[in-house]
C-alpha cells in the first residue's frame, strides 16, 4: 500500500521526501508568512504552497532564486526534486 501523506510518500522500503518539506522548515525558520516567501521567491503564494505540498516540482527557475534566499545551491534542490521523482516512478512501477 502506497501511503501518500503530504510530501513524504512509504511504500515497503522506499521513502521519498518531496523538496518542499525542506522548503517549508526554511519558512519557518525564516519566520516568513508564506506570501512573503513567495514574494521574494518570485512566485505567486498559490504556487508556492502546491511546492509546500508536493503538487508542483521545483524548476530551475525557483531553484536559482532559492539559492540567494537559503544559501543552499542550486544543484542541492535540482538533487533534491530529481531524487524524489526518481523514488516516486520507483514507488509507482
Amino acid at each position: 500500500m502506497v501511503n501518500m501523506t503530504n510530501k513524504i510518500v512509504e511504500y515497503k522500503d522506499l521513502i521519498a521526501f518531496h523538496p518542499g518539506q525542506y522548503l517549508g522548515e526554511f519558512i519557518e525558520d525564516f519566520e516568513l508568512a508564506k506570501k512573503e516567501f513567495a514574494e521574494c521567491l518570485g512566485i505567486s503564494e498559490m504556487k508556492l504552497v502546491k511546492l509546500l505540498n508536493g503538487e508542483e516540482s521545483i524548476s530551475n527557475d525557483i531553484a536559482e532564486n532559492l539559492v540567494r534566499l537559503t544559501n543552499v545551491s542550486m544543484q542541492t534542490w535540482l538533487n533534491l526534486q530529481n531524487v524524489y521523482d526518481v523514488k516516486m516512478a520507483e514507488i509507482l512501477e
